[in-house]
């Protein structure tokens, strides 16, 4: 009977340890606890305005962020669409720096030209002094007929 005695006791140990684990505090504790579930209470309060506070600027942000992510869009637009002007631009530059290249050379060409034939006008004169001759040739020696009386279509009346 002693290995049943003990086992009663040690079954009467636990539910004593048990039933004393389950027991609500006692009377003199329960006035720290109270302080400590108004502080909890408090604690909560503050992290749910903090909660709140966070997820009014969190959306504020995203407001923020997806205006901005337009105006980026459409600064991008406005870039693509002044490089685009800028290539017209530069090809209207080249295509008259061509033409002003052209139009310069034309122009020494012509100014060679001119000096050339008065080099040649010049050596001309020096030679012989007689200047080319171009023949007159008449054309009519008597004045053009002009007729005297105007004729009137039968339709129109003369004037009274």
């Amino acid at each position: 009977m002693s290995k049943s005695r003990q086992a009663l006791g040690v079954l009467i140990v636990s539910l004593f340890g048990i039933w004393g684990c389950t027991r609500a505090p006692s009377a003199d504790g329960s006035g720290g606890t109270a302080e400590k579930i108004k502080t909890l209470e408090t604690k909560m309060a503050r992290l749910e305005d903090d909660f709140r506070a966070a997820s009014s600027a969190r959306d504020q942000l995203s407001k923020q962020l997806l205006a901005a992510e337009e105006a980026r869009l459409a600064l991008q637009g406005q870039v693509t669409r002044m490089t685009q002007e800028m290539k017209a631009k530069d090809d209207q530059i080249q295509t008259r720096t061509t033409e002003r290249d052209q139009v310069t050379n034309n122009y020494r060409t012509f100014r060679d030209e001119l000096k050339e034939l008065l080099a040649k006008s010049e050596e001309g004169k020096t030679e012989g002094s007689l200047s080319p001759m171009v023949p007159i040739i008449p054309t009519s020696n008597t004045k053009p007929e002009i007729p005297t009386i105007l004729t009137l279509p039968a339709a129109v009346e003369p004037l009274k």
